[in-house]
């Protein structure tokens, strides 16, 4: 039998099946972990690439505000260049950023180099729909996603970098001073902090 006849065999059969001809159905509860072995890639960066723009009016459907973390707080990171992720997981630098004023000084002043980088955001904490949208717009042409899940919260306070805004550069480690971590200067040194470029 012919790998052809084989899957048309397969469509037919699911599509006699009962929940075929009603469709899918939303899930009203979050889907579980069956297995987990430690090096699952984070989702966050590919849902980045998928969301739209502050002029999507689509990009936000489900999104309920405010949403925020509990893990993370708006503060100086330790130390510039410590590790949070196995590098092999990241395919882009990834910032993390809430809809607030110091994220919102710290993305403008850090703009350019995460452009340049092709950087996507994650954004932890926005307070409405309209603190949102100034975010993004701010961002573009970079995009952002919302996390609303916890992981990527749950692992940047587990390795002791649960602040933001900060950057996870491809190399698995965390920035908040963006020269360190594109060009090299004192990476990991941590002597300087967000605030001192910021006024």
């Amino acid at each position: 039998m012919s790998v052809s006849c084989v899957l048309a065999i397969l469509v037919s059969q699911l599509m006699a099946a009962p929940g075929f001809a009603q469709g899918l159905q939303p899930m009203d509860t979050p889907p579980a972990v069956l297995y987990d072995s430690g090096r699952s890639v984070p989702l966050a960066p590919y849902l980045a690439q998928l969301a739209g723009d502050a002029e999507d009016s689509g990009a936000l459907a489900g999104v309920q505000f405010p949403f925020g973390t509990k893990q993370l707080r708006s503060a100086v990171l330790a130390k510039d260049g410590m590790p949070v992720f196995n590098a092999a997981w990241m395919t882009q630098p990834t910032f993390v950023v809430a809809a607030d004023e110091l994220s919102m000084r710290w993305l403008a002043f850090n703009h350019a180099r995460l452009v340049q980088a092709q950087a996507v955001g994650i954004v932890v904490r926005a307070g409405s729909v309209t603190a949102y949208r100034a975010l993004q717009r701010l961002a573009a042409p970079m995009r952002l996603a919302p996390d609303t899940g916890g992981w990527l919260s749950e692992q940047l306070a587990a390795a002791g970098a649960g602040v933001y805004p900060l950057l996870v550069h491809t190399d698995g480690r965390a920035y908040q001073i963006l020269f360190q971590a594109f060009e090299g200067e004192g990476a990991g040194v941590g002597q300087h902090r967000t605030g001192d470029h910021d006024e």
